[in-house]
């Protein structure tokens, strides 16, 4: 049980799904100022939804949205690993990374979710106010896969190879192909390393 931090959070935006975009990027980037606050090094963002330390998945968001009449709901889920599971429990999509490799010892587990929340309400009150366009630097910066080739799965179209060029203003994948560059947004859309 005190292997990972996992939570969700309800956050209420005005207006409408289409604002929304980005924002599980967004989360993202309020996860890394957090941890970085405890001089962790090495973490980077995969898109759409995942916190990369030294190339290990070590959290993961699930942004599940309900839209209302003005407004939407957002229950932003994440999944942070504290120690990383026992050697042999499944087979893994990704290697597992967890804060105890970088961190001795481990921060209070309270003291760790209040800084996690204190730099998600900064992150979304900006991303609120001036959507993922205002964070895409950020995002950019600790994209752990910038100018490398990746592989695109999606359920409804064939896979596609390229180079990962990052996100754009509101959150699309950018993918450079053989055919020129390609603007992907999540969904059913999971994306590999060449």
């Amino acid at each position: 049980p005190a292997a990972s931090l996992t939570f969700s959070l309800l956050w209420r935006f005005p207006g409408g799904l289409a604002r929304l975009a980005g924002l599980s990027l967004a989360v993202g980037v309020a996860l890394v100022q957090a941890l970085e606050q405890y001089g962790i090094a090495g973490l980077g963002l995969k898109w759409p939804n995942d916190l990369l330390l030294d190339g290990g998945k070590l959290a993961g968001v699930l942004v599940e949205l309900e839209s209302g009449p003005r407004e939407v709901l957002a229950v932003i889920g994440i999944g942070l690993n504290l120690q990383l599971p026992p050697t042999g429990e499944g087979e893994f999509l990704h290697p597992p990374a967890a804060l105890a490799q970088v961190i001795e010892p481990l921060p209070e587990r309270h003291d760790l979710l209040a800084q996690l929340l204190i730099a998600l309400a900064d992150v979304l009150g900006r991303f609120d106010a001036d959507g993922f366009a205002v964070l895409r630097d950020e995002w950019q910066a600790r994209h752990a896969w910038q100018e490398r080739p990746v592989r695109l799965l999606d359920e409804l179209c064939a896979e596609r190879a390229g180079i990962c060029l990052g996100a754009d203003r509101d959150g699309a994948l950018l993918l450079r192909t053989e055919t020129g560059v390609e603007r992907c947004f999540s969904g059913d859309v999971s994306l590999r390393r060449a």
